[in-house]
């Protein structure tokens, strides 16, 4: 391996990071948020690009379980964001899947739409990726989103990201196959 060769494994945090933007608190997902995360997860608004909406409150004790042992076993990072100024929940965001050896993670945010509109996300993602690149020292972080995601896209395109493809029906939710763009962004933006 050459000397100037770049160190490709993340840098793991001890502790849950607590993040902060202007407007936003970004914080563990807890048991408290179950039935919030409920809320989000079985709307068919905010699910209709990600997933078929949850039908049952239950299904969250899953969910849960695994954002908590994402953390603790080092394959997941998902931020519940609250609004500063209310406390009140409005939605989640986070690395949903590390590849240590590549230094890389995969990207996902959803967001109740009484917040949706707002810059919420923007700020929140800003953070998030600063936080990987900069801490974690992650060198690629990546999605994948429908096309018809517009919102999404052009997100995702003004914080840097690039399409890089298509996988044609590669994701089966709501009855049907979607394809899905696939978008990155590298923590070395010349290239």
């Amino acid at each position: 391996m050459a000397a100037d060769a770049p160190i490709s494994s993340v840098n793991w945090p001890d502790e849950f990071p607590v993040l902060e933007t202007e407007r936003l608190l970004l914080r563990q997902v807890s048991t408290n948020d179950t039935g919030d995360l409920f809320r989000c997860y079985s709307d068919p608004e905010v699910m209709k690009y990600l997933a078929t909406p949850l039908e049952n409150e239950d299904a969250i004790g899953g969910i849960l379980e695994d954002y908590k042992d994402g953390f603790s076993e080092g394959y997941n990072l998902i931020w519940a964001l609250d609004i500063k100024e209310t406390g009140v929940f409005a939605g989640t965001a986070g690395f949903e899947e590390f590849s240590f050896l590549d230094g890389k993670a995969d990207i996902g945010f959803s967001m109740l739409p009484s917040h949706q509109g707002k810059g919420y996300m923007e700020e929140v993602l800003l953070e998030i990726i600063n936080y990987g690149f900069q801490i974690l020292r992650i060198n690629r972080i990546q999605t994948t989103v429908v096309p018809e995601n517009i919102p999404s896209v052009k997100l995702l395109g003004k914080l840097g990201f690039h399409r890089e493809g298509c996988m044609k029906q590669s994701v089966f939710f709501n009855n049907s196959y979607h394809d899905e763009l696939i978008m990155a962004l590298l923590s070395n933006t010349e290239e």
